[in-house]
């Protein structure tokens, strides 16, 4: 890349000695989060109010900045896997598209059976409701806090908060700029700038990250054998917030392009090309409201996605097209000016010194614009079985694939918490939420957490959460490969938990019990004009049990672990691992910190059937990061990190059953830089 000689300069310049009027400063404490702060952090996306790990009433696990600066990984997806339940792996629907669960249940790609907040912001689709697809690679480098919070979560967010809660909250008040070069020619920078006055300030995040791509050896997905491919990527961020008095105003803006690997889970070089955009405002305003705090929001999403991809092979219909042409049949979607409006009105009282409540309405828009497949041969000639077809040498609009629709959302919303003994705490919640085409759903929460003693707390959690059919499940039409299904109704899930959580000075377990049962379930099904199509069907139960560990062996050494095993999980969820591991090992001198993370994800199903009938399985595989960093002075710091460390070539399962191999991943990838503070 041309940056690439300059930013080696850089580095080769960062190696320098530091000067002797610094070499006795302290900087320790920019490295270490002992495991006492980490027991004391506030959970906040759990219940909209802050709580210890110890009696927020849900299973969460939380990283910090200090903490993910210390890992190897780049991105949220990257991380997820290092949390109980959670898992995230690569598919074949673009070169981008890393789906992601919890508690071995997921259906689709898009990710929308799981809430993604940052600063109160739903990042998401508001045609797919998912954050998978339209905001993938989340950089961590901005995240301050991350909230895993596993379980449901609608009686406080509504829809989507199905299976969990992400809740992301950014850095503000720093200085800092960063570049780094690495593996397949990538560059990668971010600044982070911030400016304070007495009334106002200011936060402003840019990103940018890019490379060349990993090579391939692939199924050949429109003839015998293989061929060769790769999965170059450009990605951007930007992240604005001002805080003007009691007003707030917040941008996030995410873009990416990609090209070539899969898409649409076939493989056409040159053509294949994915762009995405999104992008959310929201302004907020805090103030009392009959004694107690008062907060109103408004929130606008707009997303972007354009997609190109092959649809048969070469000659395909050369015999029954007019003009007879050997062309393949090429085709592109633009999915443009999708639009979400919302607003937000919650409340927060202190009834009395051990008691509070929560209340608040939410009002949602979602605007869906009619989309067209572009075609160089008409859609709607091989859609009716009308022959000949008609040739027209370039992309032109044919059928409209997905259908213009409105959606109108009102939520309602109260939680009430009370410590009902001195060591006993209780919350109560309830949220009905009704949208326009699927009429009404109540969301009821129960929460018990009982001090056993200040070392051991006992967790009892009931709570039922819904997910209201996408826009893109109920409109999609004309479609070869799945359709959607206007009739559909809200899947539902009611979850049972009970959590056991010891906290030490030097050690911290966690050890949970979950069932989740579902009614209404949306599933792909056998269609009758596609492939597939979304319906609701009766869906199997999921059971498991999560550990996590933190032990803090030395004051040098900290070590961090999660193991999860899914004793029953959906048929329909058959490309998920069923055991989940991960470890985390750290140890800081002054001036430098090395850390070692693995994620482990047991064997897998693929939709494919081998000889006997029976699901072909992919090998289970661990995966390993790590990270050195330095600092040369109180400003600058030099780390290098790796991914994939083994280089071990690992599969991971296709969206389809047409594809018979699985799905590879990238290699190892080494990224070394510097970071400045100023």
């Amino acid at each position: 890349m041309k940056t690439s000689s300059v930013i080696f300069s850089l580095l080769l310049a960062g190696l320098l000695p530091p000067s002797p009027s610094w070499a006795a400063a302290n900087i320790d404490h920019l490295f270490v989060l002992s495991l006492e702060e980490l027991l004391k952090i506030k959970v906040t996306g759990s219940t909209l109010t802050p709580k210890e790990l110890k009696t927020v009433p849900a299973a969460v696990t939380v990283f910090t900045h200090k903490q993910i600066l210390n890992l190897g990984l780049d991105s949220l997806d990257e991380l997820m896997n290092l949390v109980p339940g959670f898992q995230s792996y690569r598919s074949s629907l673009s070169p981008i598209d890393y789906p992601f669960s919890a508690r071995g249940r997921r259906i689709g790609s898009s990710g929308s059976e799981i809430l993604i907040l940052e600063n109160g912001m739903r990042l998401a689709d508001p045609r797919t409701s998912g954050g998978a697809n339209m905001v993938p690679k989340y950089p961590l480098m901005q995240v301050e806090r991350v909230e895993f919070i596993r379980g449901p979560g609608s009686a406080v967010y509504g829809s989507n908060a199905m299976m969990g809660v992400v809740n992301i909250v950014t850095r503000t008040h720093v200085n800092e700029a960063a570049v780094s070069v690495g593996s397949f020619e990538r560059g990668k920078a971010h600044v982070l700038a911030q400016k304070h006055t007495a009334d106002l300030s200011l936060d402003l995040f840019v990103s940018v990250d890019g490379d060349n791509g990993d090579d391939y050896r692939v199924q050949n997905t429109f003839g015998s054998g293989e061929l060769d491919t790769q999965d170059p990527r450009q990605l951007s961020d930007l992240n604005v917030q001002i805080n003007w008095r009691h007003m707030k105003f917040k941008l996030h803006h995410n873009q990416y392009e990609v090209e070539d690997f899969y898409e649409v889970d076939n493989v056409s070089n040159g053509f294949n090309q994915r762009n995405g955009e999104l992008s959310v405002f929201s302004v907020q305003k805090a103030f009392e409201f009959k004694g107690g705090a008062s907060n109103i929001a408004f929130d606008y999403t707009r997303s972007k996605l354009a997609f190109s991809f092959q649809i048969t092979p070469a000659g395909a219909l050369a015999s029954n097209s007019s003009p007879p042409s050997t062309d393949p049949q090429f085709g592109r979607v633009t999915l443009n000016n999708t639009r979400e409006a919302r607003l937000l009105w919650h409340n927060d009282w202190n009834i009395h010194p051990h008691a509070s409540l929560q209340f608040g309405v939410e009002l949602r828009q979602i605007t869906v614009p009619e989309a067209f497949i572009e075609s160089n041969f008409d859609s709607a000639d091989l859609i009716s079985g009308a022959t000949p077809i008609r040739y027209y040498g370039s992309l032109q609009d044919t059928v409209p694939v997905q259908a213009r629709s409105s959606t109108e959302i009102v939520g309602l919303y109260g939680q009430y918490q009370s410590s009902v003994f001195e060591s006993t705490h209780l919350t109560l919640g309830l949220r009905h939420d009704h949208f326009s085409k699927v009429g009404g759903q109540f969301s009821p929460r129960f929460a018990l957490v009982h001090e056993v003693n200040r070392h051991h707390s006992i967790k009892l959690l009931y709570g039922q959460a819904f997910r209201a059919p996408t826009e893109d499940e109920l409109h999609l039409q004309n479609n070869s490969v799945i359709s959607g299904n206007p009739d559909l109704e809200p899947e539902t899930v009611q979850s049972s938990e009970l959590i056991w959580l010891a906290q030490w000075p030097t050690l911290g377990v966690s050890v949970g019990y979950f069932e989740s049962r579902y009614k209404d379930a949306i599933a792909q099904v056998p269609g009758e004009s596609a492939a597939a199509k979304y319906d609701n069907v009766h869906q199997d139960a999921s059971k498991g049990f999560e550990l996590e560990v933190n032990q803090q062996i030395t004051d040098a050494w900290l070590l961090r672990g999660a193991y999860t095993h899914i004793f029953e999980s959906p048929q329909q969820s058959l490309r998920e691992s069923d055991r989940l591991g991960s470890f985390t090992l750290n140890y800081h001198q002054p001036n430098w910190n090395g850390n070692l993370s693995a994620s482990y994800q047991g064997s897998k199903k693929m939709p494919a059937l081998d000889d006997q009938g029976e699901r072909l399985t992919l090998d289970s595989y661990w995966q390993l990061a790590g990270k050195l960093r330095f600092f040369i002075n109180s400003n600058l710091q030099f780390f290098i990190q790796g991914k994939n460390l083994l280089d071990k070539v690992y599969l991971t399962p296709p969206a389809i059953n047409e594809l018979t191999t699985g799905i590879p991943n990238r290699g190892r990838e080494v990224l070394t830089g510097l970071v400045f503070e100023f």
